[in-house]
């Protein structure tokens, strides 16, 4: 049965179990562009349940070993993807074209919770910065824009090589995390989609993009976030 995790405030976690009709899976290995060249990262290491506040500061610094840095650039795509969900949910979602000054906004918040809570998770800093909308970055350091990004890309992506492939496994985690915040929105703050949970979201992705080639990600990913619901306890 897949399951789901309440998050609390000191990022322990409870499983409470979610309807397996549409849901979840692994994480794939994600290759995550830097602004060096790509190297392969495993999805499992950024957990936004599991990642704590202080492994985020620790590794957004310049001085940090390059694999904790490689994480906290994870994480920081994670933290767009899953704000976006979570703010589509509940309809005061905006888009900057101001890319800097937006993640800018965005992360200083994240880091001035995350300063006063290291133990907490990274989902518990996303949930906090929820709270106050913002404009999020139309575009992400991987040059992945939802609202441009189409079906039919993801799909033709999907059998490439390359960036192009890149670029669609990128799509694929955007996607999961952004039924994570839909989720945390519309049911829980504190529930938690595991990385367990991914593979059923990313078929339906596969498959209604296939359906339906000239919508875009973030159309067809709010779609499928829609058919999510948790089971009754």
């Amino acid at each position: 049965m897949p399951a789901a995790q309440k998050n609390n405030t000191a990022g322990m976690t409870k499983l409470t179990h979610l309807n397996s009709a549409l849901t979840w899976c692994v994480f794939a290995a994600l290759s995550v562009l830097l602004t060096e060249p790509a190297r392969a990262v495993s999805d499992q290491k950024i957990e936004g349940a599991r990642y704590a506040c202080a492994n985020f500061i620790q590794g957004d610094e310049a001085e940090s070993r390059k694999k904790d840095m490689e994480r906290a650039q994870i994480a920081r795509f994670w933290l767009v993807s899953f704000l976006t969900g979570t703010f589509e949910a509940e309809e005061v979602l905006e888009f900057s074209e101001d890319r800097e000054n937006a993640e800018g906004s965005l992360f200083s918040r994240i880091k001035e919770y995350c300063a006063e809570n290291e133990a907490n998770s990274l989902h518990a800093a996303a949930v906090r910065t929820a709270a106050t909308p913002r404009p999020l970055p139309a575009s992400t350091a991987l040059g992945l824009d939802p609202r441009l990004y189409s079906c039919a890309a993801y799909s033709a992506g999907r059998t490439s090589q390359g960036e192009t492939r890149m670029l669609a496994e990128a799509a694929e985690f955007w996607a999961f995390a952004f039924v994570q915040g839909t989720v945390s929105a519309r049911y829980h703050p504190r529930l938690v989609i595991g990385v367990s949970n991914k593979r059923k979201i990313v078929r339906a992705l596969k498959q209604s993009c296939a359906r339906n080639p000239t919508r875009t990600l973030l159309d067809q990913t709010s779609e499928i976030a829609t058919r999510v619901r948790p089971e009754p306890e």
